[in-house]
């Protein structure tokens, strides 16, 4: 174990950012916005993403990074997803709206939820960065693998009970969908000699092959056992806070 200390010594030792290609770990804050294509976009629109990453860049500006985040968005597109369940008097008036156990009419409001989570490698081309800036800074490109979770939040918006909505049966018409997939990302990493004004900026794109977890339908009646491809493509933005020892003045 003699070989430990040194390792240490080297990963931590006190360079400056200035004018040296350094290694460290930067925890950050990002939001993702993406437009849905493929099977995604039958079922929503424009997605927020919102999370952080991990990251670990090494000394050859490699990195590895772990990112992840909660999904949100108010475009919901499945069609007909809870028609044939309300009252046929209020279908019939072109209504799709339920009555509580308290005689309370009201109308779900529908919202996409959900998380996802992925490993990145990636790699700082610090030769490309603009003038004045450090070399851990620069143009980046970036691959990985993830998992990718969604589903229709049913909201009742503040009504009584409705066991056409509840427990199990909510969970037959939430469409819960999960699945692997790929990653790519093109971007700048920005990290500053000084102060807290590092960040990033990317566009990316996914490929996340699912499936519906739930499998029967309810408002349907049938299965649901195809396979789906959810692919996105946006923005990405975040800001770091790289950690590393200082170098001390000359």
């Amino acid at each position: 174990m003699r070989w430990l200390p040194l390792l240490l010594a080297a990963l931590w030792a006190q360079k400056s950012i200035r004018d040296s290609v350094i290694s460290f770990f930067a925890p950050s804050v990002a939001y993702g916005g993406y437009a849905p294509a493929q099977d995604l976009a039958q079922r929503f629109g424009w997605t927020h993403v919102l999370g952080g990453e991990v990251l670990y860049k090494t000394r050859w500006n490699l990195y590895l990074a772990l990112q992840g985040g909660g999904l949100a968005g108010d475009q919901v597109k499945e069609p007909d997803l809870l028609r044939g369940l309300n009252l046929s008097s209020l279908e019939q008036a072109g209504l799709l709206a339920f009555v509580d156990e308290n005689g309370r009419i009201f109308t779900p409001n529908l919202r996409q939820r959900g998380w996802t989570a992925s490993l990145r490698v990636g790699y700082v081309v610090s030769a490309l960065r603009l003038p004045g800036q450090n070399p851990n800074s620069g143009p980046f490109l970036e691959i990985g693998a993830g998992y990718l979770s969604h589903r229709i939040l049913i909201d009742k918006a503040r009504s009584e009970r409705l066991p056409l909505l509840e427990g199990e049966y909510l969970k037959g018409l939430d469409r819960l969908t999960a699945g692997w997939g790929l990653t790519e990302a093109i971007g700048y990493r920005f990290y500053s000699s000084r102060g807290l004004i590092n960040f990033f900026v990317a566009v990316e794109a996914a490929q996340f092959f699912t499936r519906h977890l739930r499998k029967y339908l309810y408002d349907r009646g049938t299965l649901d056992q195809r396979q789906r491809r959810d692919f996105w493509q946006g923005i990405r933005v975040g800001w770091s806070l790289p950690l590393y020892e200082k170098a001390p003045p000359e």
